[in-house]
């Protein structure tokens, strides 16, 4: 268990740095003050609180389920 205070350091698998293009050196840190996202080639820092609040999806119509044929 980590100390109070501290940061963790998680590696995005496939993430590219949306600044210097590589891949899988997108990292975000995770502290007690927040979530932020960054590469550790170049300067890119982002805190993914600023990061707009998705789109809600419109729901889906009726469905019915599919018979399948023989």
């Amino acid at each position: 268990m980590s100390p109070v205070g501290s940061q963790r350091k998680r590696f995005i698998a496939g993430a590219v740095c949306p600044q210097c293009g590589v891949e899988d050196r997108t990292y975000v840190l995770v502290a007690a003050s927040g979530q932020s996202r960054h590469c550790s080639d170049c300067a890119f820092s982002e805190s993914l609180a600023d990061l707009p609040e998705p789109d809600s999806a419109e729901p889906v119509g009726a469905w019915e389920p599919v018979k399948l044929l023989e």
